[in-house]
């Protein structure tokens, strides 16, 4: 269980659904193919880079202790976003508790910038929203998956990323994007 040290790149690789079946007999194996995959549903979900480590990390421990438990006839990473979920709420919840006078960094590469507004802009919706517009715009889930996924009529799912969609646009010319 080796990753971190200067943490993946933020490229938006779509790798399939996988059953788990066998696969998921070897803990290290999935904790290497996932682990991207998880660092970067934390970070679209608005944990900030410098707690994305511990974040992936406690998401992957919620695995290894619900190893058995894991249906391995069903994908896996609609379960570990399921998880990413909650540990990103979790952690804004805390962030709301502290003072807000923390000091940014400067972007280190030039799409930092970008990806920052997006997560920025992405912190303003609520968890539903955000849930749906990360799925279907970012990992590219469609909408039948989604519902199924989170329990919801698909109109819902639509609908949810159609305002998530008009939110952002807001928030993004709030926090001074292009217009």
């Amino acid at each position: 269980m080796t990753k971190p040290a200067g943490s993946p790149q933020y490229v938006n690789v779509k790798e399939p659904d996988r059953a788990p079946g066998s696969e998921l007999d070897d803990f290290d194996a999935v904790y290497d193919r996932e682990f991207d995959y998880v660092w970067r549903s934390l970070g679209r979900l608005g944990v900030p880079h410098d707690d994305l480590g511990d974040a992936t990390h406690d998401v992957f421990l919620v695995l290894y202790r619900r190893w058995n438990d894991v249906d391995r006839s069903l994908p896996l990473r609609p379960w570990l976003f399921g998880v990413a979920r909650r540990v990103a709420a979790g952690l804004r919840a805390k962030r709301r508790e502290l003072p807000s006078d923390v000091e940014v960094r400067a972007p280190e590469d030039p799409n930092a910038a970008k990806r920052d507004l997006l997560w920025k802009a992405l912190d303003t919706l609520d968890d539903d929203r955000r849930t749906v517009v990360i799925l279907h715009d970012l990992e590219g889930h469609t909408g039948a998956k989604i519902a199924a996924l989170l329990g919801i009529p698909v109109n819902t799912v639509h609908s949810r990323l159609r305002l998530a969609r008009a939110d952002l646009v807001v928030a993004v010319r709030k926090l001074g994007g292009p217009r």
